[in-house]
């Protein structure tokens, strides 16, 4: 099921950017950004307020390390989502997107660094050489 998950990710995350290219020729990218969490906010509340917020509520209260590392991921999140909507709107969606596709190779990186976990094997590694492949034709064109 995780791979469903995954292709509908991405397939909603083109989608994402191509209107975002388009709505960024009429809006700022921070009026865009404040529209989609302000939305995104009250949907995930309610959701998480009738499944999971009770117990998760309590974990955070009670794991700082839990609570820090959900603070740090909150800010790396808004960061991240400025910076490509800063992207798209500065270039365009295509080439931003296939540029930000590299993310792959950061997250390998990271959570080697940060948590001392590796799940790099040989279609990794040939995948992740791909990527670098594609973005480079990408940026020299």
């Amino acid at each position: 099921m995780w791979i469903l998950y995954a292709l509908l990710a991405a397939i909603l995350w083109g989608l994402n950017y191509s209107l975002a290219e388009k709505i960024l020729h009429s809006i700022s990218p921070i009026t865009l950004l404040s529209i989609e969490m302000f939305f995104g906010a009250i949907l995930f509340f309610i959701i998480s307020y009738f499944t999971h917020f009770k117990t998760d509520f309590h974990t955070l209260l009670t794991q700082t390390n839990i609570l820090i590392l959900t603070l740090v991921e909150v800010a790396v999140i808004l960061l991240a989502s400025y910076f490509i909507v800063k992207s798209i709107n500065s270039k365009d969606a295509t080439v931003a997107g296939i540029i930000e596709i590299i993310y792959p190779l950061f997250t390998v990186l990271f959570t080697w660094l940060l948590f001392g976990e590796n799940h790099i094997n040989l279609p990794v590694i040939i995948g992740g050489s791909l990527i670098l492949v594609g973005v480079a034709i990408i940026s020299f064109a």
